[in-house]
């Protein structure tokens, strides 16, 4: 092989690796910035995200430290943190109006439900997730054909009656198919049905729980 021949090849490895690590660091970059700007504005509340990786060839990748904020006025910093997400993803999707997420796995999370009078600081999460959904959808689909939450727990805390606080363990979630099975369904519609399914389990965790205080200031909300 002569030498103009090997330096040619030499040229190709080298653009293919580059075009490979820019089209990741892509990828990467935009379901990091889609997580956190769509988020942000349907919760209203400070959506962020400490990394994500995700293989432009099996489209298989994680999220790494996932966190919401509270709202204002609620004495615990974060609603919802999870230190780690699977997810796989069809990678052609993400230059397209519709996302496809083959799997999503959220493990071990942890939920804050923080009760005020007469605020409970998941449900004031919520009516700004379902006020967003409605007013603001975007053009963007996305289609989630399986979700799973497993292992999550829920810290409870109250001052209500004097400070008191408790945890208990969320039930597992599975969703299949979301944003199929009809009309397409708005990136905001689907992440409105996620964030309402954890919602209802993490009450109902609460309103279950052996600390009466906590208890008796949730019991009224189902």
């Amino acid at each position: 092989m002569n030498r103009s021949i090997k330096l040619g090849l030499t040229g190709f490895i080298f653009v293919f690796v580059a075009a490979a690590v820019i089209l990741t660091l892509s990828v990467d970059s935009i379901v990091k910035s889609g997580i956190e700007n769509i988020g942000s504005e349907m919760t209203q509340t400070k959506v962020s995200v400490d990394g994500v990786s995700i293989s432009l060839f099996s489209g298989k990748g994680s999220i790494t430290g996932l966190k919401v904020a509270n709202p204002d006025g609620f004495d615990k910093e974060n609603a919802f943190t999870a230190d780690e997400i699977s997810i796989e993803v069809d990678i052609r999707s993400l230059f397209s109006d519709e996302m496809v997420v083959k799997q999503l796995e959220v493990i071990s999370p942890s939920v804050i439900v923080e009760q005020q009078m007469p605020d409970n600081n998941l449900r004031k999460i919520m009516n700004s997730i379902n006020q967003s959904s409605s007013d603001s959808a975007s053009e963007s689909m996305l289609v989630i054909e399986q979700f799973r939450m497993t292992d999550g727990t829920a810290d409870l805390y109250t001052e209500i009656g004097g400070e008191r606080s408790a945890q208990v363990e969320i039930s597992e979630i599975e969703l299949q198919d979301l944003g199929r099975g009809g009309a397409r369904q708005s990136v905001e519609d689907v992440i409105q049905t996620i964030a309402d399914r954890i919602v209802e389990n993490s009450l109902r965790a609460a309103a279950q729980s052996g600390a009466e205080q906590i208890r008796d200031a949730i019991r009224d909300l189902f």
